[in-house]
């Protein structure tokens, strides 16, 4: 018997012995966690209870729609120009959906991360936390990162190594405790605009959940956007050689 219906045995056997007690005294009572916030004309009635205990009864359908026996949360980001990971030089955001600022981390998307020169590095490292239950195992995390714009692409990822237990089924992974870092991200890009996307995934054993669960906006990714600029010595050439060409014109 699973730990659900083993607790929703538990808890109609409880409502059969607090039934016969109504029987016998004329009242019903019911321990609750909050029974000092309850008065006596608010406790639920026999009836009320015996819906509760079947709406419980189909909790597990619902939940698992919901919510699955796995997933992620406390998803976090750092960038860095650096090549060498520190806490104090990189930007931390956070890559989620529910835009609570996390920790005091900017939202990623929707972003401007600025404007850089042909030549220029960046790079990224993660930490996120998953959950699990009901049998399920997650056995990976990965980072994903990919940048679209008018001067060239390019696409990468970065595992996240397991960090620690946190108890109840929690765990937290990251590359950020060992400083690792995504490739540069700029890498190959020209002089333009682009959009930098990132998402997370981990896998499972799939176990009462699927093999990979996504955090990625529905499909449409987390995104900022920055530009590339030439370098100064490009441009100056190039400010001289039109100087050069109206002289000819003249």
């Amino acid at each position: 018997m699973s730990p659900f219906w083993a607790d929703f045995v538990k808890l109609f056997e409880n409502w059969e012995k607090s039934s016969k007690r109504v029987k016998a005294s004329g009242h019903f009572s019911m321990p609750n966690r909050r029974s000092s916030a309850l008065s006596s004309t608010h406790q639920p009635s026999n009836s009320a209870v015996k819906k509760t205990l079947l709406s419980l009864a189909f909790l597990p359908l619902a939940a698992g729609s919901a919510f699955g026996a796995a997933g992620t949360f406390d998803e976090l980001m750092w960038v860095t120009t650096s090549p060498t990971f520190s806490y104090g030089t990189s930007t931390f955001y956070e890559i989620d959906s529910d835009n609570t600022n996390l920790f005091g981390a900017a939202e990623f998307h929707g972003a401007n991360l600025g404007t850089f020169t042909v030549g220029d590095t960046l790079f990224a490292t993660a930490q996120q936390k998953s959950f699990k239950n009901n049998g399920t195992d997650v056995t990976s995390h990965t980072l994903f990162w990919s940048v679209s714009g008018t001067g060239g692409s390019g696409s990468g990822n970065l595992n996240l190594g397991f960090q620690a237990d946190l108890g109840g089924g929690d765990q937290r992974w990251g590359a950020d405790n060992t400083g690792s870092l995504t490739g540069n991200m700029l890498a190959g890009l020209g002089a333009g605009s682009y959009t930098l996307s990132v998402w997370s995934r981990i896998t499972t054993n799939s176990v009462d959940a699927p093999a990979q669960i996504f955090n990625n906006r529905g499909g449409s990714n987390f995104n900022a956007t920055f530009t590339v600029i030439p370098e100064p010595s490009v441009a100056l050439l190039g400010g001289l050689g039109l100087l050069g060409l109206l002289r000819r014109r003249r």
